[in-house]
């Protein structure tokens, strides 16, 4: 098991379905073959995608492929097929939000260039595996820079108490930076998570050395320099938080703890500096339907479901946004944020990170996970569309008002406990049971009762009536 790839077929992962064989990462490589097994370099193939992207999986059944793509909601999805095949996979698929790009491989590029024209997702032909594995490469890097989920609140909602669904992830992602950050930061907890790291990497070497290093070298204070390199730590925590992953969250509270600790103390040379005003910029391409759910949320408040990577530099993020690309059907928008440091709460954390960078021209500035927004306006051009939007107090103050109230019901419970009946009341009940028996095992005796009667709660709405 130790040795087991995590390169698969389709027809091995139905067999062998485990915890690890599921992708904890935010992208997943599929090739759709028939004759892939005829390929006299299919193994090394394999290898050289895999220290491409961790996730690959490859496919000679049309109809299993299919299926397997329809199965896929958390990812986004990068299709490689050869040219004789792609006439049959791409009407098929081509409309499903998951695909994001596609990569025709071929021995005859000319014969296919036909298909360029006709679907907009494809990157592009190749007939050299390295031109295919370094464009593959290319578009990750990109990808997973753009890969930002948003939650939304209508603060025009009379009570916390009785919540939509978006409002309700808008304060999961509040109340979780409260709870994460205050959870016991031991040895333990940092081994829990390289024992995870090491079970799901196995294989891959690429990854295994890096978390080595981790493990012999990391202090706490090099936790920016570690999450800004995007290296195994950056993208397994984004997944999960993008994802809600309460359990995989939990094991990196070590980590998370860690780097909240150390962006608030740069956010404190921010507060010390004369700076009062603060400026900065991101360059995105949206989906469609991400840029209408922003339109239709103009007014609200808005926070990213992971650290929101932004710039001082104007020019860098209006370059991202306007840069190339080899799709055509997504939306080139530059974000403008604005920050009075001078009314921000001294718990909303941001702070400039160019010293840790490997990229210091960057000028990045980083915010931690409580951050909130209201989108002020959009203005719309044909060529780029402006979102602009202030840094807002409000998250802060629809939190407390929540912690009030529900402990006001609940006998003054902790937050912890407090974050896990939301969880509950979000009908994630199999999220809100691992959260707290994960509780279990750092509680105090004091809220000990508490947190059993809790996973007793949410075992009894899966209707689990025994073992509640």
């Amino acid at each position: 098991m130790a040795n087991k790839s995590r390169v698969l077929s389709i027809e091995d992962k139905q067999s062998t379905s485990t915890y690890y064989d599921e992708n904890k990462e935010s992208i997943t490589l599929i090739w759709f073959d028939p004759n892939i097994g005829s390929r006299e370099d299919t193994e090394q193939t394999k290898q050289q995608l895999r220290l491409i992207n961790d996730y690959v999986i490859f496919s000679t059944d049309l109809e299993q492929c299919i299926t397997f793509i329809q199965s896929i909601d958390k990812e986004k999805i990068f299709l490689i097929t050869s040219g004789s095949k792609a006439s049959q996979v791409l009407p098929r698929i081509f409309s499903f939000p998951q695909i994001d790009s596609i990569f025709i491989f071929c021995v005859d590029k000319y014969r296919y260039e036909y298909l360029l024209n006709k679907h907009s997702k494809i990157i592009g032909i190749y007939i050299s595996l390295n031109d295919l594995c370094k464009s593959i490469k290319e578009q990750i890097d990109l990808v997973s820079k753009q890969i930002q989920t948003f939650s939304f609140f209508d603060q025009h909602q009379k009570s916390t108490k009785d919540l939509s669904r978006e409002s309700a992830e808008f304060l999961w992602f509040q109340l979780f930076h409260y709870v994460i950050t205050r959870l016991p930061r031991n040895q333990l907890a940092k081994q829990q998570m390289i024992q995870i790291c090491k079970e799901y990497y196995r294989g891959n070497t690429k990854e295994m050395n890096s978390i080595y290093e981790f493990e012999q070298k990391y202090r706490s204070e090099d936790a920016i320099c570690w999450y800004s390199k995007q290296s195994f730590l950056y993208k397994l925590i984004n997944k999960a938080l993008r994802t809600e992953d309460i359990d995989l969250l939990y094991k990196f509270r070590f980590f998370i703890g860690d780097l909240s600790e150390n962006l608030q103390r740069q956010h404190k040379k921010i507060l010390l500096s004369e700076e009062k005003i603060l400026n900065i910029y991101r360059g995105a391409k949206l989906d469609k339907e991400e840029y209408i759910k922003l339109k239709e949320n103009q007014g609200k408040l808005i926070s990213t479901n992971g650290y929101l990577s932004t710039s001082r530099r104007k020019s860098l993020a209006l370059s991202f946004a306007m840069k190339p690309s080899k799709r055509i059907d997504v939306i080139p928008v530059l974000f403008h944020i604005h920050c009075d440091i001078t009314h921000i709460d001294k718990n909303i954390i941001f702070a400039d990170i160019h010293e840790f960078s490997q990229y210091p021209d960057e000028q990045e500035v980083l915010f931690d996970l409580n951050a909130c927004f209201q989108i002020e306006s959009i203005d719309e051009n044909e060529s780029l569309q402006m979102i602009k939007m202030n840094l807002s107090n409000e998250g802060q103050k629809i939190t407390k008002d929540f912690i009030k109230l529900t402990q006001k019901e609940t006998e003054e419970l902790s937050v912890s406990i407090v974050f896990g009946r939301l969880l509950c009341n979000l009908g994630e009940y199999d999220k809100s049971q691992k959260y707290f028996q994960q509780l279990l095992n750092d509680s105090n005796d004091e809220d000990r009762a508490w947190i059993e009667f809790n996973i007793g709660r949410a075992l009894a709405f899966k209707g689990e009536w025994n073992e509640a």
